[in-house]
């Protein structure tokens, strides 16, 4: 069990193998003034930085790994629960791939190999490299447009214009 606290100063444990994702928090997305935002059997907003939250956790999930968010903050995701490389639409700042975690849409700087490699590596659910033809561009465009998976953050994973740029 993780030891955290909570932005009114009250401390909880979490069992560390049911965290799916860690990111800092931001201004105008997150309610709490907490730092670090984990995404797990609910959503916590916690004092200790995401860094030191994801190291904690990580001494009892091995495959939680670190993926690079658009804007170039860090995310940690259980990979073993990812399934992807995910196609994306052209010509997005910032963005190479994606995964699908938690019944949402992580979008990334890594390559779809990468993402691939990761996957595979923690025995997540693997996708095919997708390839860049207008058709499949075409129809990750069409499903975005008709409400397709919900992504993770607003403005797929760019930092709000509030944040910093890293």
């Amino acid at each position: 069990m993780i030891k955290l606290t909570k932005s009114n100063g009250d401390s909880f444990e979490i069992d560390g193998a049911t965290v799916l994702r860690i990111r800092k928090t931001v201004a105008g997305w997150d309610n709490d003034l907490g730092n670090t935002l984990v995404n797990a059997s609910q959503d916590f907003v916690v004092m200790e930085e995401a860094s030191a939250v994801a190291a904690s956790v990580k001494t009892e999930l091995a495959t939680l790994h670190s993926f690079t968010q658009p804007a170039g903050s860090p995310v940690w995701v259980d990979a073993h629960s990812a399934a992807g490389p995910m196609p994306i639409a052209p010509n997005r700042d910032g963005i190479n791939s994606a995964f699908d975690v938690g019944g949402k849409r992580q979008y990334v700087r890594e390559t779809h190999q990468q993402v691939r490699d990761i996957i595979q590596a923690a025995n997540g659910k693997v996708q095919p490299i997708p390839d860049e033809t207008f058709w499949t561009q075409s129809v990750e465009t069409i499903k975005e447009f008709l409400g397709g998976i919900e992504d993770w953050d607003p403005d797929r994973g760019v930092e709000s214009p509030s944040e910093p740029q890293v």
